[in-house]
C-alpha cells in the first residue's frame, strides 16, 4: 500500500450545525488509508473508526462498519490508524518540566503512561493533574517513590529502608498516598548484573514483605531486576512486571510464561552502556525472546528523551521481536501488563477512544511509530497536523 504524504483533512458534516442540544453525545467517524489489528498483526484496508463520546462504538472496513448520517468526519487521507500507543516505564517528572514531559509524550502518540518512580509522591501528584484536565498529557498510572533497601540502587535523597517490617510499612504509606502500584529495587545496574549474575541486593524476606503487602492491599508489583538471580527471585516472590532488560535464565522464562509475567526491556536507554555489557544484554535478550519472554513495552523515558518513547520500537525489533510483536508489546500486552486490557489497547467496540494515525505501514517498518500525525485520546483530539 502507497503512503502519500499530505494534510490531513478534517471534514465537519453538516449534521452537526445549527445549535441543536442532543442528548448523545456527539459521533465521530474516523477515516483512513489503513488500520492496524493489532492482536492479529495484520492491516485492514479502507479504514473507518466510529466514535461515540469517549468510546469507540464500531471500527472496520468501510464496507463493514456503517457511519451514522449525523457524524462528524475526520478524514486521515494515507494515514494508518492504531490504538493509542501505552509505555509501561516512564518516569515523567525526571528530565524537564512534569507539564512539558507529558504533552511531549501525549504528542509522540502514547495515550498512556505507567510512571515508575519519582520524588515523594511528584508523579502521583501529576497523575491527578492531568485526569482532571489542568495539564495535557497521557493518562497515568503511577507507583510513587522508588522503594529499595537504604544505601541501595534506588535510595534517592534516603528514602530507602530496612527490614520486612518498614518494607511493609513504606508499601502501605504509598498505597494511602495514592499509589497505583508499587515499585521495589531489587538489583543493581547491567554492569553488576553482567559481573555477577546470582546478586542481588535487597533480601528475600523484605522482597516478600513488599510483594505480599502490596497484593493485601490490591496492587500490582514491579520489580527493578537485570541479575539473573534478581529476576528469579521477584518472579518467585510473585511480582508481576520485571523492569528493564536483563539476564533470566531458561526456567524463570518458563515461570514468567506460565504465570504471565511481563518483562519491560528498556532496551534503548541501555544500549548507551559499556559495548562488552550491552553485547552481553543482547546475546542474552535475543534468547529469552526465543524461549517466549512475556514483553511489554516500557522505555524508562526520563532517562531517554520524553517524546522519542519510539525509539524502543527498533531495539525491540532488534533483539528478536517481529515489527508485529513489537507493536502488540505496546498495545495489548502492555494494556494487560497496566491491569487494563477491557479499556485500551484495541481499536474495537466498547473500548476507550485513544487513537493515533502515523505515515506509514508499521507493521512493514515500525520506524512508521515515529512519524504520528494524529493524536485521540478518550474521543478527544490532541493532535491533527500536516505530515511532514
Amino acid at each position: 500500500m502507497t503512503r502519500n504524504t499530505g494534510v490531513i483533512a478534517i471534514v465537519l458534516s453538516l449534521g452537526t450545525v445549527g445549535g441543536l442540544t442532543h442528548a448523545q453525545p456527539p459521533i465521530v467517524a474516523i477515516r483512513a488509508a489503513a488500520m492496524v489489528d493489532v492482536e492479529r498483526g495484520v492491516q485492514i484496508a479502507d479504514a473507518v473508526v466510529v466514535v461515540q463520546g469517549p468510546r469507540i462504538v464500531a471500527a472496520g472496513s468501510q464496507q463493514t462498519v456503517k457511519v451514522p448520517p449525523e457524524a462528524t468526519r475526520i478524514d486521515l487521507a494515507s494515514a494508518t490508524m492504531l490504538p493509542g500507543l501505552i509505555d509501561a516505564h516512564v518516569h515523567l517528572t525526571l528530565a524537564g518540566t512534569p507539564a512539558a514531559n507529558a504533552r511531549a509524550t501525549l504528542a509522540a502518540g502514547f495515550t498512556t503512561v505507567q510512571d515508575l518512580g519519582s520524588g515523594p509522591y511528584a508523579n502521583i501528584a501529576l497523575r491527578d493533574a492531568i485526569a482532571a484536565g489542568r495539564v495535557e498529557g497521557p493518562r497515568v498510572v503511577a507507583s510513587g517513590p522508588w522503594l529499595g533497601i537504604s544505601g541501595g540502587i534506588c535510595d534517592f535523597n534516603g528514602i530507602g529502608v530496612r527490614g520486612a517490617d518498614a518494607f511493609r510499612q513504606r508499601v502501605r504509606a504509598d498505597v494511602e498516598h495514592g499509589a497505583d502500584l508499587i515499585k521495589v529495587c531489587v538489583t543493581g545496574w547491567l554492569a553488576e548484573a553482567v559481573k555477577d549474575p546470582a546478586k542481588y541486593e535487597i533480601s528475600d524476606a523484605e522482597l516478600t514483605a513488599a510483594v505480599e503487602e502490596a497484593h493485601r492491599l490490591g496492587k500490582r508489583v514491579a520489580v527493578h531486576a537485570l541479575s539473573g538471580g534478581g529476576i528469579g527471585a521477584a518472579v518467585r516472590a510473585g511480582a508481576e512486571l520485571v523492569v528493564h532488560g536483563g539476564f533470566p535464565s531458561r526456567e524463570t522464562v518458563v515461570l514468567m510464561k506460565e504465570r504471565g509475567i511481563q518483562q519491560l526491556p528498556t532496551l534503548f536507554s541501555l544500549s548507551s552502556g559499556e559495548p562488552a555489557e550491552v553485547s552481553a544484554l543482547r546475546r542474552h535478550m535475543r534468547d529469552a525472546v526465543a524461549w517466549g519472554l512475556p514483553v511489554a513495552f516500557g522505555t524508562d523515558a526520563g532517562v531517554i528523551p520524553h517524546g522519542r518513547n519510539a525509539r524502543e520500537f527498533g531495539a525491540l525489533v532488534r533483539h528478536g521481536l517481529s515489527p508485529a510483536r513489537a507493536l502488540r508489546a505496546a498495545t495489548v500486552d502492555a494494556a494487560a501488563a497496566l491491569g487494563l486490557a477491557d479499556q485500551i489497547g484495541r481499536l474495537a467496540p466498547g473500548m476507550i477512544a485513544d487513537l493515533i494515525a502515523v505515515d506509514g505501514d508499521p507493521i512493514a517498518d515500525v520506524a512508521a511509530l515515529e512519524r504520528v500525525r494524529f493524536v485521540m485520546q478518550g474521543g478527544r483530539v490532541h493532535r491533527a497536523n500536516e505530515a511532514r
